[in-house]
C-alpha cells in the first residue's frame, strides 16, 4: 500500500525582537510591547516561467522505494477576488506531496506572507475510504512576520465514510505552522543560505457510528516540513504519514499501524 508523503522543506524567517522596560519617576514600570521586525526574504519567487526540478522518493517500509523526477512550473497568473495569484503546474508522473499541493493551488505573496488558494487532498482512498478535499481559502503557507511556532492558518472539517464495512465519523484539522529561519541548509551536497521553515500538519480522529468506539485516537497523521531558500523557493520537503489504530476486535482492511515517508529535494531550478 502506497502513501504519498512529501519531504517538505519548511523554511522560516529570522525575526528581531526588542523588549524595552523602563521605570517612571514614581517607580511604576512601563513596558513597551515586544515588536517583531521581519526579514523579507523572497522564499517563493512567483515570476511566470520559473521552474524547479526535484528528486522524489517515497518509502513505505517495504522495498523498493518509489521514485520520480518532478518539475514544477509557474505557468501563468489568475485573478481571484481582485487579487493576482500565480498558477503552478507539475509534470506528468510527479509523486511528491508538495508537487501535488503546488499544482492544485494558486499563490501570492504580500508583506512577507505567502498565501495559497485552492485545496489539499488527503488520500484516504489509499486506506479504503474516499479522498478528503480540504478547501484552502487564502491560507497562509509562510509568514515572515511571526515568531517560530506560530500557528498561521487552521481548517477544520468532518466526514462520514464507510471503510472496510465500518461506518466512521472522521474529524480532521489542517494547520500551517511557521517555524525557524536557518542561516543555511544543505540539500544533496548543495548549501543554501537564508532558509525559512514551515509545516503543514493534519490531525485526525475517527469513531464508529452507532455505538461510538474510537478507532483512530486524535493524532498527527500527516506532517509536511518544508524548507524555502531566499530567492530560490522550495528546496527540501519531508512528508511523513503515520497512524496507529485501536484494536476493536474486528478485522480491518488495513494494518493497525502504518507509515510512509516522502522526501522531495531540489536538483535544478530557473528563477527570474
Amino acid at each position: 500500500m502506497k502513501f504519498t508523503t512529501i519531504k517538505t522543506t519548511s523554511l522560516f524567517i529570522l525575526f528581531i525582537a526588542t523588549t524595552i522596560i523602563s521605570c517612571s519617576s514614581d517607580d511604576s514600570p512601563l513596558t513597551i510591547p515586544q515588536t517583531v521586525t521581519p526579514t523579507d526574504y523572497n522564499v517563493l519567487p512567483l515570476t511566470v516561467g520559473n521552474n524547479w526540478t526535484y528528486d522524489v522518493s517515497t518509502d513505505t517500509g517495504t522495498p523498493p522505494a518509489t521514485t520520480s523526477t518532478d518539475v514544477i512550473t509557474a505557468d501563468g497568473t489568475v485573478m481571484i477576488d481582485s487579487k493576482e495569484y500565480t498558477d503552478m503546474s507539475m509534470s506528468v508522473g510527479s509523486t511528491g506531496t508538495m508537487s501535488t499541493l503546488l499544482d492544485q493551488n494558486n499563490y501570492r505573496s504580500d508583506a512577507g506572507i505567502t498565501y495559497m488558494n485552492g485545496d489539499f487532498t488527503f488520500p484516504l482512498s489509499q486506506l479504503g475510504g474516499s479522498d478528503i478535499v480540504i478547501l484552502l481559502d487564502d491560507a497562509k503557507m509562510i509568514d515572515q512576520n511571526v515568531a517560530p511556532g506560530t500557528e498561521m492558518s487552521v481548517e477544520n472539517g468532518t466526514t462520514n465514510q464507510t471503510v472496510g464495512g465500518i461506518d466512521l465519523d472522521i474529524t480532521y484539522t489542517l494547520r500551517t505552522v511557521q517555524q525557524e529561519t536557518l542561516a543555511n541548509h544543505t540539500v544533496d551536497g548543495q548549501t543554501f543560505d537564508n532558509v525559512v521553515v514551515s509545516d503543514i500538519i493534519i490531525r485526525a480522529t475517527a469513531t464508529t457510528v452507532g455505538i461510538p468506539l474510537t478507532i483512530l485516537p486524535s493524532q498527527d497523521i500527516y506532517v509536511i516540513k518544508n524548507y524555502y531558500a531566499d530567492g530560490i523557493g522550495l528546496i527540501d520537503s519531508n512528508a511523513t504519514f503515520s497512524y496507529e489504530l485501536v484494536d476493536i476486535g474486528q478485522t480491518l482492511p488495513i494494518p493497525l499501524t502504518g507509515s510512509a515517508i516522502t522526501t522531495q529535494q531540489i536538483t535544478t531550478y530557473t528563477v527570474n
